[in-house]
């Protein structure tokens, strides 16, 4: 019988990959998804896309291994590798005011939101001590959940990232023109209509692209 423990399987993918036949070690990951931690795997595999110079599902990984909480230094550098071969910071660059406003919302979103939180309730509590009345508390709480609403707001938008270069249309039909690509590896937020979804961010590639084409970068 084949020993599938966590222990050998990730020897067996040690050894693949130390040897360089990475195509053998993408597939004992693949086979094992299921019995390795989704951090470990998808930092594993992101490792072993980046030097198959699948640089697209390369960063996929390493942004869902980072979601999952793998941390270390050699992902953050694996992870400025893999965008700078994509160029990144040139093709996510925000352009307009909208672009500027979502892309701090979700830096916003990842940890300074959820501080502000906690600043506030500290505050309303210390002032409610002092003054304690119905209207107080009312307007405590109302400040209190504005960041919170809001984290959960931007928290609800689905990321999603282009694996291959996709053409991106005018309308949401094959019957309007093409109007450019969607580079692949690129991230972008969308809101779906039917079988098609519409481009929100970055507004450089405002368009919309058949569903399906894009992974969404939520760990399952």
């Amino acid at each position: 019988m084949e020993d599938t423990t966590i222990e050998n399987v990730l020897k067996t993918f040690e050894d693949f990959y130390l040897k360089k036949d990475y195509p053998s070690a993408l597939k004992v990951l693949e086979k094992s998804e299921k019995e390795i931690d989704p951090a470990l795997w998808h930092y594993n595999m992101g490792t072993t896309l980046g030097e198959l110079n699948n640089w697209p599902m390369a960063r996929f990984h390493f942004i869902l291994a980072d979601k999952a909480g793998f941390t270390s230094k050699e992902l953050e550098q694996n992870i400025k590798v893999v965008e700078k071969k994509l160029d990144v910071a040139r093709l996510e660059k925000p352009l307009t005011t909208s672009d500027f406003l979502i892309k701090s919302g979700l830096v916003a979103a990842e940890g300074p939101l959820i501080s502000l939180s906690l600043i506030i309730i500290i505050l309303s509590i210390w002032k409610m001590k002092k003054n304690l009345n119905v209207k107080t508390v009312l307007a405590s709480i109302m400040i209190m959940t504005i960041p919170l609403l809001l984290s959960a707001w931007i928290n609800s938008w689905e990321q999603k990232m282009c694996p291959v270069s996709t053409p991106i249309y005018e309308g949401p039909s094959a019957l309007f023109h093409i109007k450019g690509e969607l580079p692949a590896g690129i991230v972008v937020l969308t809101n779906k209509k039917d079988d098609w979804e519409k481009i929100i961010f970055p507004s450089r590639y405002s368009g919309w692209i058949k569903t399906g084409e894009l992974k969404l970068l939520e760990t399952k």
